[in-house]
């Protein structure tokens, strides 16, 4: 197999989220899609008061979906320009500009005072950062006394052999793989980063399906992923490859929800 890349304009070549947000056209990627996203949400204390920080927020989804359902006052950080104008996009377009605040920074660096918020919030962030430890320290520290933050991440089920990681990494080109934890190993990194007292909700990775992707994607975005899958033979191969791939290792395949009351 060709080496992977992380951004190019290759179907069988780039990063398995490239892949899925630039030629599939899906825009909800994180493991366990809405429906975990609402657990995630649920373990959380948000009212219409709260100040939400939404880290990592990619295009804007879960950021939009925060602001209808729960009204708080709204903060989504991005490190990527290009998805932060995609998000503004989205809030407009849904009417929501008024009540989502978005800016380009790092996650590693927040350009927040200690305390700013009562609640953080992060998805599939972790794993593609290159430190874990500082980035969960960023959310604690902006976060005040009493607040909540959650994280929802890949997790390994059980512990992988090197075998296996440098395996799925190539076949699924994603270096992300590399740097996801085991449940056990995520609440490590936690505690590493000072927080100790972390609730973690175990769930394995199943493919979506097309019921749930009608839910999480719409009709008319649901239709336009399918028309490419019929119509381009190489996004049909790679998809094929990648569900397969996931078929292949159930014991390993498994995301969670982390989180955990200041």
């Amino acid at each position: 197999m060709a080496e992977c890349v992380g951004d190019c304009n290759s179907i069988s070549k780039c990063d398995i989220f490239n892949f899925m947000a630039k030629f599939v056209g899906l825009t909800i990627i994180h493991p366990g899609g809405y429906d975990a996203t609402r657990q995630l949400l649920n373990t959380l204390e948000i009212s219409k008061d709260s100040r939400v920080v939404d880290i990592a927020c990619g295009k804007g989804t879960s950021a939009t979906y925060i602001a209808e359902n729960y009204d708080c006052k709204l903060t989504a950080i991005d490190i990527s320009a290009e998805l932060i104008e995609e998000a503004k996009y989205l809030a407009k377009k849904k009417g929501l500009s008024n009540k989502v605040s978005f800016m380009v920074c790092d996650a590693m660096q927040l350009p927040f005072e200690d305390n700013s918020f009562d609640v953080a919030v992060s998805q599939a962030m972790l794993v593609l950062v290159d430190d874990k430890v500082r980035t969960s320290k960023e959310a604690n520290r902006v976060i005040r006394k009493g607040g909540t933050a959650g994280w929802l991440e890949l997790s390994w089920r059980s512990e992988p052999t090197e075998e296996f990681l440098e395996h799925v990494s190539k076949v699924l080109c994603s270096y992300c793989m590399k740097k996801a934890e085991t449940y056990d190993g995520w609440k490590r990194t936690f505690e590493k980063a000072g927080i100790s007292n972390v609730n973690v909700q175990e769930y394995t990775f199943k493919n979506s399906g097309f019921a749930a992707m009608l839910k999480d994607e719409g009709l008319l975005n649901t239709i336009r992923v399918f028309q490419k899958y019929f119509t381009n033979a190489e996004v049909r191969r790679r998809m094929r490859l990648i569900d397969t791939t996931f078929k292949e290792y159930p014991n390993y395949f498994g995301y969670g929800i982390y989180s955990f009351k200041k």
